[in-house]
C-alpha cells in the first residue's frame, strides 16, 4: 500500500466518527433538520474520503469536526416549501453539500490570505499543511462544489446564480482587504462588507433551497432576501462576539484582526465615538500593539458604545428576516423552526 493512500476500515471509522450525532448538537432541538446536516456530512467524507496523499489529508481535516452547516440547512428548510420538496430530497441534500463545501473553500483561502493559525479551535490547514496543499484544498473544495450543484441543479439558473454569488463574495473580501488600516471606514461601507463576506452566500442557499424544490423564480428571490438579512445579522453578531465573549486566555481573531488592520462594527462605531483620541491613537499602533494594549482596545469598543451600536444593526437585520418570514411564507413548522433558528443564532455566545 502506498506510503500516502487511508486503508479503507480507517476511512469507515472516520466517516462514523465524524457522522456522530454527537457533532451536531446545534441541531438537537430539530431532528429532521439534523438527520439532513448528517447526512450532508455523510456525502462529503464519501466525496473527500477518496481523495489520495496529502490533499486527501487536508480535506479530511477540514471536515473532522463539522460547523453549525447553517448554510447547507437553510437549502433544505427553504426547500421544504416547495411543491417537489419530498421527491427530491436526496438532489436537494447533494445541492446543501455544493453550498457547504463553497463555504468552506472560501475560509481555507481566508486563512491563507489573513496567515490564520487557527480555524475553529483547530490549526488551519495551511498552518498544519502549508500554503501550497491549502491553496489546492481550496480550490478542490470549490471544484466539488461546481460539480455537484450541476449534477443535481434542475436548470443552469441555480448555477448561475452560484456563479454570481461567488462574484460578489471576492468583491467583498476584497474591499475588507482594500479597507485595511482605514479608521475612517464609513458603517455604509462595513454593511457592503459584510454582506459580500457573509450575506450573498446565505441568501444563495436559501434562494436555491426554494428554487430547486419547485417554487418561482418571484418566490425563490424572496428566500434569497430572507437570507441576507440572517447573513448580516450572523455576521454582526460574529463581531460582537469579539468584544463580550468571556474568556480565561485573551481572544486570539480579535488580536489578529486589529493588529492586521480589519476593522469590524463594534470598533469602527466606537471610534466614531472617540472624542479624545485614544483608542484612535491605540488602533493606529496595529502590528506593533501590545496585549495589554489590545485589552484596553477591547474595553473601549465596549465604553465607548461600539457593542450596543453593533447590536442594534443586528437587531434590525432579524427583525427584517422574521418579517420577511412573517409575510411572504405560510405558517407551518418549517417556518416556526426558521423563526426559532433567526432568534437563536441572534442571541448566541459562541
Amino acid at each position: 500500500m502506498a506510503e500516502n493512500s487511508t486503508h479503507p476500515l480507517q476511512n469507515s471509522l472516520s466517516e462514523k466518527r465524524n457522522n456522530n450525532k454527537s457533532n451536531f448538537t446545534f441541531w438537537d432541538k430539530f431532528p429532521e433538520t439534523q438527520k439532513d446536516m448528517i447526512a450532508i456530512n455523510r456525502i462529503i467524507l464519501k466525496h473527500v474520503n477518496t481523495v489520495p496523499g496529502l490533499l486527501g489529508k487536508a480535506l479530511k481535516d477540514t471536515f473532522v469536526a463539522p460547523g453549525k452547516m447553517l448554510r447547507p440547512a437553510c437549502v433544505m428548510l427553504f426547500g421544504s416549501f416547495g411543491p417537489n420538496a419530498n421527491q427530491k430530497r436526496e438532489e436537494l441534500q447533494k445541492i446543501a453539500t455544493s453550498i457547504e463545501t463553497l463555504h468552506n473553500a472560501t475560509l481555507i483561502h481566508d486563512d491563507i490570505i489573513d496567515e490564520s493559525s487557527m480555524r475553529h479551535g483547530r490549526p488551519s490547514i495551511q498552518t498544519k499543511y502549508g500554503k501550497h496543499i491549502a491553496v489546492y484544498a481550496g480550490d478542490y473544495l470549490f471544484a466539488l462544489s461546481l460539480t455537484l450543484l450541476s449534477e443535481n441543479a434542475q436548470s443552469l439558473h441555480s448555477v448561475i446564480a452560484d456563479g454570481k454569488t461567488m462574484q460578489n463574495i471576492l468583491v467583498g473580501e476584497t474591499e475588507q482587504y482594500n479597507n485595511a488600516y482605514n479608521i475612517n471606514i464609513s458603517e455604509k461601507e462595513y454593511l457592503d462588507q459584510i454582506k459580500g463576506k457573509t450575506g450573498v452566500l446565505f441568501g444563495l442557499a436559501c434562494f436555491i433551497g426554494a428554487y430547486e424544490s419547485g417554487l418561482k423564480v418571484t418566490k425563490a428571490l424572496k428566500a434569497k432576501k430572507f437570507g441576507e438579512y440572517l447573513g448580516q445579522a450572523f455576521q454582526l453578531r460574529d463581531d460582537i462576539l469579539d468584544y463580550t465573549t468571556t474568556s480565561s486566555t485573551f481572544k486570539k481573531p480579535v488580536l489578529l484582526d486589529v493588529k492586521d488592520g480589519i476593522y469590524s462594527g463594534p470598533l469602527i462605531f466606537a471610534l466614531q465615538n472617540d472624542s479624545t483620541g485614544r483608542l484612535h491613537e491605540l488602533v493606529k499602533l496595529g502590528q506593533d500593539l501590545t496585549k495589554e494594549q489590545l485589552q484596553e482596545i477591547e474595553k473601549m469598543v465596549n465604553d465607548l458604545g461600539g457593542v450596543k451600536r453593533a447590536q442594534k444593526l443586528a437587531d434590525k437585520f432579524t427583525d427584517k428576516a422574521l418579517h420577511n418570514l412573517q409575510k411572504h411564507w405560510p405558517d407551518n413548522k418549517t417556518r416556526q423552526q426558521l423563526e426559532e433558528l433567526t432568534n437563536i443564532l441572534l442571541k448566541r455566545s459562541y
